[in-house]
């Protein structure tokens, strides 16, 4: 009887081998047709009434199981604005499904590499595929720089895919996009650096020394207020930029397991390893002087992100914010790769 099923089963498979050999064009047409009507996500720009967050990176430096570094995408008013570019944030944002095609403008905090690497790949993708005007990017003084130099690296792309494309060859100027630098008058904390159809957007600057100037940015629409942190320790400073913040997407870091792991790194013999960690820990945002702040400024949520060290398993990311609970009383979420938030 077994044996009897077993063959039928067999039967069955050799069968159904048969006739996906026989129809294997129209089931190989079938597959194309898929790929080809994937359709993307526009409900970030379909959706005027809320402010929409994608945490399309939530990594930092270090190598982690993170699809991305530093990358928030945050729509408000039909148009979406991306906030930092960091090592595979264009693939997250195609994952995604996200039009990055009709980008309003990309901020950038500061210029460690970690959140900007992908900025060339994302202008350059933009101008292959039919992006109509230069995309904006708007940083600290400097950015003209750097978008100087990813078009001296990309001249030669530019020139092959012109000749080759005449429609490229059209829109050449897409190619490289556009600096807008920030710039601050003596004693200002803060510049108003976009402010149209009721978004309006606030560079403000965080401490994050060495590195100055680094940029953090209050974008509010309909009475909802988002503070991305970039890189920052916990100062004083960002009081005005957190207070009242319907979210902070604020940089993190669990010093007290980095603070644990340096004994262990040096036993292992791992000393260099453990001499960044010690440099590391002053300028990022220590998990619980960041949960007192976002108390103290009346923060509703707080979104973990630039997570450092990664939590990428289950009992690292319950460690990661043991007692920040005991001094933070709003909603505390430990970004992933993906998320989406809607206020």
């Amino acid at each position: 009887m077994v044996r009897k099923i077993i063959c039928a089963i067999l039967i069955l498979l050799v069968g159904i081998l048969v006739l996906a050999w026989l129809n294997r064009d129209a089931l190989v047409d079938r597959a194309i047709q898929g790929r080809l009507q994937q359709t993307l996500d526009h409900s970030f720009i379909e959706d005027a009434e809320h402010v929409r967050v994608l945490v399309c990176g939530t990594g930092s430096p270090e190598v982690s199981s993170a699809k991305a570094q530093a990358c928030t995408l945050v729509s408000a008013g039909g148009k979406m604005f991306l906030f930092d570019v960091g090592d595979g944030a264009v693939r997250s944002l195609a994952y995604s499904k996200i039009p990055v095609n009709q980008l309003e403008r990309v901020f950038i905090t500061h210029f460690h590499s970690d959140h900007f690497n992908d900025l060339a790949t994302l202008i350059n993708a933009g101008w292959i595929w039919g992006r109509k005007a230069p995309l904006e990017v708007q940083g600290p003084v400097g950015i003209k720089q750097v978008l100087d130099g990813f078009a001296q690296a990309y001249a030669l792309d530019e020139g092959y895919r012109s000749a080759n494309m005449p429609h490229l060859a059209k829109s050449r100027a897409v190619a490289f996009g556009v600096p807008m630098e920030i710039a601050f008058a003596a004693g200002q904390r803060a510049v108003r650096v976009y402010d149209k159809d009721g978004v309006t957007i606030d560079a403000t600057l965080v401490a994050h020394d060495p590195v100055k100037p680094a940029l953090g940015y209050v974008l509010k629409y309909k009475n909802k207020k988002v503070f991305i942190s970039g890189d920052t320790e916990v100062s004083p400073v960002n009081m005005d930029a957190m207070r009242n913040a319907d979210l902070a997407v604020h940089e993190s870091y669990a010093a007290h397991m980095v603070r644990r792991a340096i004994p262990q790194m040096k036993k292992l013999g791992m000393d260099f390893e453990a001499e960044v960690a010690e440099r590391t820990i002053p300028y990022h945002a220590d998990n619980i002087a960041l949960a007192k702040q976002a108390q103290q400024a009346g923060v509703k949520h707080l979104l973990l992100t630039h997570l450092i060290p990664y939590p990428d398993s289950f009992v690292i990311r319950q460690m990661y914010t043991e007692g920040m609970a005991q001094h933070y009383n709003g909603k505390l979420t430990v970004a992933q790769d993906g998320m989406i938030l809607v206020l």
